[in-house]
């Protein structure tokens, strides 16, 4: 019954079309970010965290990467408000770039479109001259 069930399954999968608008199953692609895009602003827990980090290795070496992001939550939430006042003001110092980056970033790129340098392909029949001319290079030699 399932061999059966199996081959009319198959049979019928070969000719289906998916509605419009729907997407196709299967492995989903990874967005491809532009690497001319301005970084991210930091928060302030991280701005603490940049600064605090070598402290908290240097007194516990043996932390692996989870126990250090632990003990520097358990400080940021002892931090006096004080403290954290400065590491806010980074924060907003630091967004405030973002903000002037993107904008400039937008003016001079279409939204959406990834402004990378393009490479040169050069057409397979010129990628096997130059290698037969390196094989013959070799020969003189």
């Amino acid at each position: 019954m399932a061999e059966k069930d199996k081959k009319r399954y198959d049979t019928e999968m070969e000719g289906y079309i998916p509605p419009k608008g729907e997407k196709a199953r299967g492995k989903k692609r990874k967005h491809v970010k532009d690497p001319n895009a301005p970084k991210r602003s930091l928060s302030a827990f991280f701005w603490f965290c940049n600064d605090e980090r070598g402290k908290v290795k240097a007194i516990n070496p043996e932390y692996g990467v989870g126990d250090i992001s632990k003990e520097l939550g358990r400080r940021w939430s002892d931090v006096p408000p004080e403290t954290k006042t400065k590491y806010e003001a980074m924060a907003e110092k630091d967004k405030a770039r973002y903000e002037r980056e993107m904008t400039a970033y937008k003016k001079r790129s279409k939204v959406g479109v990834p402004v990378i340098p393009v490479e040169v392909i050069k057409p397979d029949s010129e990628e096997e001259d130059e290698e037969e001319e390196d094989l013959d290079d070799d020969d003189d030699e």
